[in-house]
């Protein structure tokens, strides 16, 4: 399933024998030298993106033929011959991020978070995980779509598989341009307090924590990624 090896020109192909890495349950304190993300909200998909040729796949490899809108502005945005990108299919987000599918009943202080795993932390009747995630993943027929890229998985004939995912990031911004419909996630590193207050009032519910220097392990859940809900303070 993982094309590690050898060069492959065609990036739908590639794409094909890839699924999305999903993440862990480990507890955030112990991934190494981590790079911290917002969790976005909305569908998780690959993108192959060779000249106005764009392939959407959701997580199960299955073709995403709608939101045309979005895979145009794919094929706008690539500053390279052909790419495989990691993203989130999102509701509208405005360019600073504004946007993002709010449902924040009874966040976890930043003392819970940093004391418990993400499944040790109790949620309220209110609060249920999976009527959020299913809404966020739910596209109207009136909901501006976007789309959101985390990772660079191939570029212009190489797998990126073993680059640490930093490097990833970095060339990621250096290949793939934004615009009203193709953004780039954000990544920090620690400390993040400066950061919850502003995630939060946008909208964000979780945090990722991936190793700086982790590999892109396609369809194999490891604790170098792990995803914890968002503190309230």
């Amino acid at each position: 399933m993982t094309e590690k090896t050898g060069v492959q020109s065609d990036p739908r192909t590639v794409m094909a024998g890839l699924r999305p890495q999903p993440f862990g349950v480990g507890h955030p304190e112990r991934v190494v030298d981590p790079v911290i993300e917002p969790m976005w909200s909305g569908l998780r998909v690959l993108a192959s993106i060779d000249g106005h040729d764009v392939v959407l796949a959701d997580a199960l490899g299955e073709p995403i033929t709608e939101h045309t809108d979005v895979i145009d502005a794919l094929a706008e945005a690539a500053l390279a011959g052909g790419l495989v990108v990691d993203g989130f299919l999102t509701k509208l987000p405005d360019r600073d991020g504004s946007g993002v599918y709010v449902a924040l009943d009874d966040l976890p202080t930043s003392s819970q978070l940093a004391g418990r795993s993400l499944m040790g932390i109790r949620r309220t009747r209110s609060e249920d995980p999976m009527k959020v995630k299913e809404a966020a993943r739910t596209f109207g027929p009136d909901d501006v779509v976007t789309f959101v890229a985390i990772d660079l998985l191939w570029l212009d004939g190489e797998s990126l598989l073993d680059v640490p995912l930093l490097e990833r990031r970095r060339l990621l911004e250096s290949v793939l341009d934004e615009s009203d419909l193709v953004r780039r996630g954000v990544f920090v590193r620690q400390p993040i307090d400066a950061w919850i207050g502003s995630w939060r009032s946008l909208g964000f519910t979780e945090l990722s924590f991936k190793a700086a220097n982790s590999r892109y392990q396609p369809g194999t859940a490891t604790n170098d990624w792990v995803s914890v809900p968002m503190p309230r303070r």
